[in-house]
């Protein structure tokens, strides 16, 4: 959409007065504040013009003006500048994604953690599940007091479980059975993994032991799923919109409808950097008054893990775009 520079530089600044103060803005604030020259009967010509085209609103209630969906949006894509990551956040980031990590699911705790450092966001997470990973090892460590740890190790996740040592078991010799079990079905996808499978492989683990083993890689299978986890709710809880009882009720439902979050997540977050979706792009009428930046991490090909920084339409999207764009990099870097 085509604006000549006095309409750009209004939308602009209702947009980012609007992000700061979550009031409608009116005329006579923004003739002092962008410093044009002009009356405040001129800004509000503009800012007429501006909401004929769709791209601010008026609430019933004031007589200033908010942005519209279509007034995010090209802020976002055309009047937005860059931000700089603030060197606190920045040395965060990279302090994190400083080596290469293998395992997908501690990736994506610690990510979530510190996407929810940033405030104001609910950051949101999809992890890898067993439709994508693929077994590494099995082994078992000593625990303490009778106990071991049976540890499967994928390449996207890492489980285990404490169990009493069976009677008349060595640990060296369940170690070096789990060793040969972990050669032989090294990469195999864990949605081929069949009991009878293991059973005709784990020939030296018998009795009681090779149920353990049964039951817990079952039970992998089931706690490995891919599901939505989140952070921050606090944060996102706090801002303005969620003030009225009916509207933090509302905010409440959709974090714990983990289904919608996904259906938002995975919708916004794709192949090749990060998306921004804004209100009624949204396809989930849950969602509608939602903004999410969101992005997807790639590993030979495969997304397998998602990430979002959700928030009312009214989010500072400088700030979430450049906290996800580093994260994006940083990722990208770790993993692959």
């Amino acid at each position: 959409m085509e604006l000549d520079r006095r309409k750009r530089q209004v939308l602009r600044a209702i947009v980012e007065d609007y992000v700061a103060s979550a009031e409608p803005i009116g005329s006579r604030t923004l003739a002092r504040t962008l410093g044009l020259g002009v009356s405040s009967a001129t800004i509000r010509n503009e800012m007429a013009d501006l909401e004929a085209l769709g791209l601010l609103d008026k609430p019933h209630t004031s007589a200033g003006r908010v942005p519209s969906d279509r007034g995010y949006r090209l802020y976002v894509d055309e009047l937005m500048e860059p931000r700089p990551m603030e060197q606190e956040a920045f040395r965060r980031i990279r302090s994190l994604y400083l080596r290469q990590v293998r395992e997908i699911d501690y990736l994506v705790s610690q990510t979530l953690g510190l996407l929810s450092t940033a405030g104001e966001f609910l950051a949101v997470g999809l992890g890898p599940g067993p439709r994508n990973a693929h077994l590494r090892r099995l082994d078992a460590l000593e625990a303490g007091e009778g106990q071991i740890a049976l540890v499967l190790v994928t390449d996207h996740f890492v489980q285990h479980r404490l169990l009493e040592m069976p009677d008349g078991m060595q640990l060296q010799s369940l170690q070096q059975a789990l060793w040969a079990l972990s050669q032989e079905l090294h990469g195999m996808s864990l949605l081929r993994l069949t009991r009878t499978m293991v059973e005709a492989v784990a020939r030296e683990i018998k009795g009681r032991m090779q149920e353990e083993l049964l039951a817990f890689l079952e039970d992998c299978l089931a706690t490995g799923e891919e599901r939505v986890r989140i952070a921050g709710t606090s944060h996102f809880l706090a801002q303005p919109e969620f003030r009225e009882p009916e509207r933090i009720r509302g905010a409440v439902q959709l974090i714990e409808q983990s289904g919608v979050l996904q259906e938002l997540l995975l919708a916004a977050s794709g192949r090749g950097g990060v998306s921004v979706r804004i209100g009624e792009e949204n396809r989930s009428p849950e969602t509608r008054e939602l903004s999410i930046v969101a992005f997807g991490i790639e590993r030979q090909g495969e997304i397998v893990a998602r990430f979002g920084l959700i928030g009312p339409k009214r989010m500072d999207y400088a700030k979430a775009l450049a906290l996800a764009e580093e994260v994006f990099k940083g990722l990208e870097q770790a993993i692959n």
